[in-house]
C-alpha cells in the first residue's frame, strides 16, 4: 500500500519529497488521507456551504476557480410506483464515492486545459487548512440543463498549513452591507460582501458594477451589520473577477484594506471574529439539518 501512496504522491504533487519518516508521520497525523471516507465530508462541506474551489491542473501555476454541484443518481430521477416523487437529499450522490461534479472553471480558458490534464487538484479552505485533492476529468454532462464537468472521486489528499491567510465567508443570515466610494466621488455602490480576513475583502458586484471598479485605484468604504455602521476605512482594488454559481455568474472585487489607526485595524479583528461566529452557526444549523459533519 505504501508504494501506491507514494507512486501517486509523485504523479500528483511531483515537487514534493516524501521520505518514509515523512510519509509514516503524515498518515499517523491525518495529514495525509489515502481513503475516500476519509475525504468524503470535505467534498460534501464544499458543496452544502457553496465554497470556492481552487483547480490547479498539472502542476502548473496558474489557478482556476469553480464550485461543486448537485447530482442526481439515477434512482431518484424516476417517481415511486404510486406516482409520488421522493424527496432529494442534496449531495446524495456524493456518499456513493464514486464520482463528483463541479460548475465550469473560470476563467474559462480552463475547462479546455482540464480536459486534457493527467493530474488535477481541487483545494478547499477550512479555518485552519486547506485540504488539497487529487483527482482526473472523466466527462463533459450536463445536470439540469447546465453543462458541468464530471470528476473522478478523488482516493488521495492532502491537508495544507499556512497556505494562505484565514478568510471569513460572509453568510447569508448576516446583514453586512458594505457602501463603496470612489476618491473623487465618481462612483457610490452598495455591495454584498463575500469573504473578509485581517487584511482585505471581496464583495459581490453586478457585471455594470465591476466594470467602473479599477483595479489599484483607492475607494472609501463603510461597513454596515445591522445598519449599524462598524468602520470606515480606505481601500486599494487588488483583483476584478468572475465566478460560477449555482444560478449563473458572480462577479467579485478582491480589496486590501489600508487602515491608518490601531483602532481601525482592531474594529477589522472583531468584524472578522463576528462573521465567523455567524459562519460557524450556519454550518452547525446545515450540519444538524442533513445529519452531515461539515468540516469548519
Amino acid at each position: 500500500m505504501t508504494e501506491d501512496i507514494k507512486r501517486k504522491l509523485h504523479h500528483f504533487f511531483p515537487g514534493e519529497k516524501y521520505s518514509p519518516d515523512r510519509l509514516a508521520e503524515d498518515l499517523a497525523t491525518g495529514d495525509l488521507l489515502n481513503s475516500k471516507e476519509a475525504i468524503l465530508p470535505y467534498l460534501q462541506t464544499a458543496l452544502l456551504d457553496e465554497k470556492v474551489i481552487e483547480v490547479q491542473l498539472d502542476g502548473m501555476p496558474m489557478v482556476y476557480f469553480s464550485r461543486l454541484k448537485d447530482d442526481v443518481p439515477a434512482d431518484e430521477e424516476e417517481a415511486e410506483g404510486d406516482g409520488h416523487q421522493p424527496e432529494l437529499t442534496e449531495g446524495r450522490y456524493l456518499t456513493a464515492m464514486h464520482h463528483l461534479i463541479t460548475l465550469p472553471l473560470e476563467p474559462g480558458l480552463g475547462n479546455l486545459h482540464l480536459r486534457y490534464s493527467r493530474a488535477i487538484i481541487l483545494r478547499m479552505f477550512t479555518n485552519k487548512f486547506a485540504v488539497e485533492m487529487a483527482t482526473t476529468f472523466e466527462d463533459l454532462v450536463t445536470v439540469d440543463d447546465i453543462p458541468v464537468l464530471r470528476l473522478a472521486f478523488p482516493e488521495l489528499a492532502r491537508i495544507a498549513h499556512n497556505v494562505r491567510e484565514f478568510r471569513a465567508k460572509v453568510p447569508d443570515s448576516l446583514h453586512f452591507i458594505v457602501a463603496l466610494t470612489a476618491e473623487d466621488d465618481s462612483l457610490e455602490l452598495e455591495a454584498r460582501p463575500v469573504n473578509i480576513s485581517i487584511r482585505g475583502m471581496a464583495f459581490a458586484a453586478s457585471k455594470k458594477e465591476q466594470r467602473l471598479l479599477k483595479v489599484n485605484s483607492l475607494y472609501s468604504l463603510k461597513f454596515f451589520i445591522d445598519d449599524e455602521l462598524l468602520l470606515r476605512i480606505d481601500a486599494t482594488i487588488k483583483h476584478l473577477s468572475r465566478l460560477r454559481k449555482r444560478s449563473g455568474i458572480e462577479y467579485i472585487c478582491g480589496l486590501e484594506f489600508e487602515p491608518q489607526t490601531k483602532t481601525q485595524t482592531a474594529v477589522i479583528e472583531s468584524i472578522v471574529a463576528m462573521v465567523q461566529r455567524a459562519h460557524l452557526k450556519e454550518l452547525s444549523e446545515k450540519s444538524y439539518a442533513s445529519g452531515i459533519k461539515l468540516i469548519t
